[in-house]
């Protein structure tokens, strides 16, 4: 795609009537199929966006569209076929595409987005390069979200058992597969049909974050809520220039981008998600919806009923030829050493 650039003024030495200094901007546009208020937007690409611009002393600009290109999962083509220069999305969003990128998605990987974002980057910039699976692009970062919860509209999910005949609406392959595995019937459906679709009975719950619930007004028609500990699933986002993009930048404007992405990434999403879900969270109390915990039996005996996602996951590392047990190795260990919970102010 071809950069917008201009010349902006950057210094002007008028008295010695010695000429203005001008720097050349460059302007790329990032793709979007969020509003600009979701915490996505607002909280993670915004900030990183303007991070850059300031490290670059306004050399590069970012334009964030206002209008999506198309639907969420043909973001990574898009991005491909240079519709922009920078874009995200969700890699459960192309079944089969990002397979060893969603590492991260299995069961049981996540306890916090905190956690969940540094060890999908951690371990993305470790083993990525192997993957091959963004080729086209040049990926900057990686997140996840929080801990998703059972939102019910009917019923409520005390236990395991409670689940099965129950209709859930799920956003990705994995997810849906999980609430296979669990009891349920999984029915995929864009988030901005949720609440439609329970009110009317087609789905009997959603899996999302407390943040989502509001923020796509799905608070109304939600009774109850069951937090599984340990986080259930995730989702792995991804942020990414289009290789020519990113070819087309300085040197130092390459060294910026590096400097805000990664890690940087990963502490915003963690920042971005924490908040909503306590937003989120005030406006379910306040409706009065019933908060529920699954006990710890239910969680072993999910955690064995989903074993089987991580054992196919290793076959299909091995049939690409990699290391399954040393990734996911790897990223369980980023996960421990990155998670909020930890406690880290004992004397030993």
């Amino acid at each position: 795609m071809k950069h917008f650039k201009t010349l902006i003024i950057s210094a002007a030495i008028g008295a010695t009537g010695l000429p203005a200094m001008a720097q050349e901007v460059t302007t790329l546009r990032v793709g979007s199929w969020l509003p600009p208020h979701h915490l996505i937007v607002s909280g993670i690409i915004e900030p990183w966006a303007a991070a850059i611009e300031d490290e670059t002393g306004g050399s590069l600009q970012f334009e964030v569209m206002t209008s999506a290109l198309g639907p969420p999962p043909a973001q990574f083509d898009l991005l491909l076929d240079q519709s922009f220069d920078v874009g995200y999305g969700v890699s459960g969003h192309n079944a089969g595409r990002f397979t060893m990128t969603q590492v991260m998605d299995l069961p049981f990987m996540s306890p916090d987005p905190w956690a969940g974002s540094a060890a999908a980057w951690q371990t993305y910039e470790k083993y990525g390069d192997e993957y091959g699976e963004h080729e086209g692009a040049h990926v900057v970062g990686l997140f996840t979200h929080s801990n998703p919860n059972i939102n019910m509209a009917e019923g409520r999910v005390e236990t395991l058992s409670d689940l099965e005949g129950k209709t859930i609406r799920v956003g990705g392959n994995v997810t849906g597969r999980i609430m296979s595995e669990l009891g349920a019937s999984p029915v995929q459906l864009p988030p901005t049909e949720a609440q439609t679709a329970m009110s009317r009975g087609v789905a009997d719950g959603i899996t999302f974050p407390s943040e989502s619930i509001d923020f796509f007004g799905i608070t109304p028609v939600i009774n109850s809520i069951t937090r599984i500990p340990g986080g259930l699933y995730t989702d792995t986002f991804w942020v990414a220039f289009n290789e020519d993009s990113w070819n087309g930048l300085t040197d130092e404007q390459r060294a910026a981008v590096n400097k805000h992405s990664g890690m940087a990434i990963a502490l915003l999403a963690g920042f971005a998600w924490t908040n909503g879900d306590t937003f989120g969270e005030e406006k379910l109390v306040e409706k009065g919806v019933e908060f529920l915990t699954l006990s710890e039996e239910d969680v072993a005996t999910a955690r064995d009923r989903l074993e089987p996602l991580q054992t196919e996951w290793l076959e299909q590392a091995e049939e690409k030829g990699f290391d399954g047990e040393a990734i996911l190795t790897y990223a369980r260990d980023m996960v421990e050493h990155y998670r909020a919970d930890k406690v880290v102010n004992v004397v030993k």
